[in-house]
């Protein structure tokens, strides 16, 4: 069985996280499993998102 990892690295996850997902007008609300590193980076982000290869991400469904 495949060891769960954050979506952005190979650690293990601490938390699932809803995330939405867009670039331009192209939009995805996702549920995703982020390591402690990567959700402290996404909360610092907050409303104006994180970019990673191409794509932006925000914390929440709105």
């Amino acid at each position: 069985m495949a060891r769960m990892r954050c979506l952005w690295c190979i650690e293990p996850p601490y938390q699932e996280v809803a995330v939405l997902k867009w670039r331009g007008e192209e939009r995805e609300r996702l549920t995703v499993h982020l390591c402690r590193k990567h959700l402290a980076r996404l909360k610092e982000a907050g409303q104006a998102g994180r970019e990673h290869k191409g794509w932006w991400y925000k914390e929440g469904w709105w």
